[in-house]
């Protein structure tokens, strides 16, 4: 029975396709959920595998820490916050072998019910799936984690997280949010233009602001300009020239 039960926890444990990597570790700004302070490295399981209760499956995923990770070992994070609380109360029983600093500890519960709200996110998630999940997952932890610090600086310049935007219109394969991917709108075309950096910027904001994607207000901006040229082009009398 012992067995057959390692065998079940083995495949369930670190299937994770790229997209729930990164979905995960860039919830809670990108830090340990029980520390809150260090970067999170890995996909801690809330409830853990070997207690029977716990799966590897999204939802029962946090982001943690390595020291975190291991030092809650097999227990879940109510079972190893009370223990460091204990700790904290009787340093000499031995309740937990390292802990916490006691008002880090007296937040795990709450910073998790946070970070679970995030993940759970359902427009969250379907943005993470529609951006990765057609990538393949690398075998090295490194190279996943290089995928997330890529990711990372993308989120990082929008003025505000892409899956809050509205939708240009309903897909089951790409995402469709304004201000990252307006491009897939109906009847659109991606083109590029050159601006220097401030002003790249003010126009990010000024999108923002008018609640745009920012390839909308830039033909919104050039439509006056379009319609101007037209007006002092030659009418067209349908004859041959």
């Amino acid at each position: 029975m012992a067995v057959a039960k390692q065998e079940v926890l083995s495949r369930d444990r670190g299937n994770q396709p790229l997209w729930v990597w990164i979905m995960v570790l860039t919830a809670h700004g990108g830090h340990c959920v029980y520390c809150a302070e260090r970067p999170s490295q890995t996909l801690e399981h809330e409830a853990p595998l070997a207690s029977g209760a716990g799966r590897d499956i999204w939802w029962n995923l946090v982001p943690a820490c390595d020291r975190c990770n291991g030092w809650k070992h097999k227990k879940s994070a109510t079972e190893w916050a009370f223990d460091m609380k204990m700790h904290h109360a009787h340093p000499k029983a031995g309740f937990a072998r390292n802990a916490l600093p006691l008002h880090v500890v007296e937040g795990i519960k709450e910073r998790i019910v946070q970070v679970q709200r995030e993940i759970q996110d359902a427009a969250r998630r379907k943005w993470f799936e529609r951006h990765y999940g057609d990538k393949k997952t690398p075998r090295l932890r490194s190279e996943k984690h290089e995928e997330v610090e890529r990711c990372t600086k993308v989120l990082a310049r929008y003025p505000y997280p892409p899956w809050e935007s509205t939708e240009a219109g309903a897909s089951e394969t790409v995402c469709m949010r304004i201000l990252c991917c307006g491009y897939h709108q109906k009847d659109s075309n991606v083109e590029f233009v050159t601006l220097p950096k401030a002003d790249r910027e003010d126009l990010k904001r000024m999108a923002y602001a008018r609640g745009l994607w920012t390839g909308d207000l830039i033909g919104a901006l050039l439509k006056p300009a379009l319609e101007k040229w037209r007006q002092s082009q030659p009418a067209d009398d349908g004859k041959a020239a």
